[in-house]
This record gives structure tokens, sequence and C-alpha cells, in this order.
């Protein structure tokens, strides 16, 4: 697949969301943006693991601020078949996007 791999508009605050898993067979390489939608500032998490719990050396980011209107990118992710992205934010009113491909 290439394009867009997954979305999420985030329903409740501070709660892990398992935003993506990488298909059986597969190796993805991909970008991830979560956009602040709300007019304050937000806080935000991903992590990347392949067990289904995160722990805590698998955050690549946490706690990163995002201002209001603003993004939060992070690209050149590549992750082997199993391995699942995690997102939260800290509060309603902000989504993820993750656009790449599989192969």
């Amino acid at each position: 697949m290439t394009g867009r791999l997954a979305t999420n508009d985030f329903a409740a605050a501070a709660t892990d969301y398992s935003i993506y898993t990488v298909p059986t067979g597969k190796v993805a390489s991909f970008t991830i943006c979560m956009t602040n939608r709300t007019s304050n500032a937000v806080t935000v998490r991903i992590a990347l693991t392949d067990t289904g719990t995160i722990g805590s050396d698998e955050f690549i980011a946490y706690e990163v601020p995002i201002y209001p209107g603003e993004v939060y990118e992070r690209s050149g992710l590549v992750l082997n078949a199993g391995f699942s992205v995690f997102a939260r934010a800290s509060t309603t009113g902000v989504n993820v996007v993750i656009y790449g491909y599989e192969e």
C-alpha cells in the first residue's frame, strides 16, 4: 500500500491509541504528523513497539508541545512486520496521519 496508511482523531484525552500496525510480511517506511486543531497548546506522545504494550524505552516523542494550529512531524521512520505505532494527546482536538508505503 502507498499513501495514507492510517489516521485517528483522538476521541479521549490522555489515552494511548494503537494507530497502525505493519502487516505480516511487510516493511513500512512512513511519516507521522500530529495536528493541534485547538486554541490551546497540547502535548503528544508517540511510541513504536512490537509487543502491544508500551515500554518506557519505546517512545520517540514524549510530552512534546504542539501549539495551536501547528503540526508535529516525524519522518524517515521504518518498521518491520508486527510493529505498531501508538500515539496519545493531552486533549481532544488533535489528529494523527501516517503516510508512506509498505513493501
